[in-house]
């Protein structure tokens, strides 16, 4: 992480791949799609740019909030964007910046700015630095075991009372981590099946995450998660196509069963 201008949100992470793999990963709407949210993104200065953070790509493709400000492949790729919080509004400017590195390595740095003042503000500017800083080691995840494959995803989530912080302590406990450490081989009790390694715990002040490397009920990445003051709880699994697995199969199997099982947390 660079040092931090306080009104920005500024992380980067060293990922495995060419710039050309980084930037398929990072300035595509497929790419986007495969390890953060369904996005749309027209490949020019002045195309649309849509990011849906809890429904389809369909829906990134209907309503594109935004605004591709500049597209310089493979190396810096910026956007604009309306954002919200507290009542109040802004336009959020995002750049994504890649600089090869030796040994087959790229460091991505992302750097978001344009928040107004205030502690509404402030809260959302924190937010954003913990749940951006689980999201580049998704991308990391993303490069280094299934760069240029695209998912099927599963995701659910629901409201629980408490703060996020006590709210993610009592996932953990009902999920089995409790005490799980990152490189440990876990499987999930009182859930639909998932099972893999433990990459990231980043139990954060506005947004807490463990993030498993899975191996089941498909290949892919899951991310269990709670945010927000009024605290949501998610659950966001991509499964990848491999020999023997459907990602598509298994995510229509999984989606009514983690529905069930998140709608039971509140």
């Amino acid at each position: 992480m660079t040092d931090q201008d306080p009104r920005t949100v500024d992380l980067e992470v060293t990922v495995p791949g060419t710039p050309e793999q980084v930037w398929d990963a990072i300035a595509t709407g497929p790419g986007i799609s495969s390890w953060l949210h369904p996005t749309r993104v027209d490949e020019h200065v002045g195309g649309a740019f849509g990011f849906d953070m809890g429904g389809s790509a369909e829906a990134a493709e209907q309503e594109p909030q935004g605004t591709v400000t500049a597209y310089d492949a493979p190396h810096r790729f910026a956007t604009e964007a309306p954002w919200s919080t507290g009542g109040q509004s802004t336009t959020l400017a995002t750049e994504w910046l890649v600089a090869a590195r030796d040994e087959g390595t790229c460091v991505v740095r992302m750097v978001m700015s344009g928040f107004g003042p205030g502690d509404d503000w402030d809260d959302e500017i924190d937010a954003l630095r913990e749940g951006m800083g689980v999201a580049l080691e998704t991308l990391r995840l993303y490069l280094a075991h299934f760069a240029g494959r695209r998912p099927a995803v599963v995701e659910s989530g629901t409201r629980v009372a408490g703060p996020p912080r006590a709210a993610f302590d009592a996932l953990l406990r009902t999920v089995g981590l409790d005490g799980a450490m990152v490189g440990d081989r876990v499987v999930l009790t009182g859930t639909p099946s998932l099972a893999g390694t433990v990459e990231v715990l980043s139990p954060g002040e506005h947004r807490c995450d463990v993030v498993l490397l899975v191996d089941s009920p498909g290949p892919g990445v899951a991310d269990l998660a709670t945010y927000g003051a009024d605290t949501g709880v998610g659950v966001h699994l991509t499964v990848f196509d491999a020999p023997g697995t459907d990602a598509a199969r298994v995510a229509e199997r999984e989606q009514p069963l983690w529905t069930a099982w998140t709608e039971a947390l509140r």
